[in-house]
């Protein structure tokens, strides 16, 4: 029962912190959600040891982020962990985050037992309880859509799974 308890207990404490980060406006910059991300991913994978290796410059652009944007974002990026932790069988992740001039990617790979995405059941036809079963992927993809942005999904059985966003950021011109 302790256990269940100090489970539940931590569940609601990374909840409590992902909603006050969420609608914080200090936190509404390219910088601040890549350092989120990073906690986020180390925190999840180190219990289940998965090693967690992060490619990102030490210096990204002072561009604003909406907390719109940077919530969908990290919940899409949520998404991709825990189906590592839950369904990859991996040893390792890696992080990677790069700029591009209209925005920026953000990937997850990890070296799992990968699997075939066209397998994956179309909205509407998953079972509850069987793999493949959720809406993971389709929620990312949804989200990912309503802010203009794409995933896609590279994985091949006993190869691994990358989870590649590219995500639109629009610039204010200075006045």
């Amino acid at each position: 029962h302790l256990a269940r308890i100090d489970g539940t207990a931590r569940e609601l404490t990374r909840a409590m912190d992902e909603t006050v980060w969420a609608v914080n406006p200090q936190h509404d910059t390219l910088d601040s959600l890549a350092i989120y991300t990073v906690r986020f991913a180390q925190d999840f994978l180190g219990p289940a040891a998965i090693r967690c290796r992060v490619d990102m410059p030490l210096t990204l652009p002072a561009w604003p982020i909406g907390a719109e944007l940077r919530h969908n974002v990290f919940l899409a990026y949520k998404e991709a962990i825990n189906n590592v932790v839950r369904h990859a069988n991996a040893a390792e992740v890696r992080i990677s985050l790069h700029p591009r001039e209209d925005g920026f990617d953000l990937w997850v790979e990890d070296d799992g037992q990968g699997f075939d995405p066209s397998r994956v059941p179309s909205a509407g036809s998953a079972q509850p309880g069987r793999p493949g079963g959720g809406n993971g992927l389709r929620n990312m993809q949804a989200r990912l859509n309503d802010l203009g942005g794409v995933v896609s999904i590279r994985s091949d059985p006993g190869s691994g799974t990358t989870v590649s966003f590219c995500i639109p950021v629009q610039q204010r011109n200075p006045a």
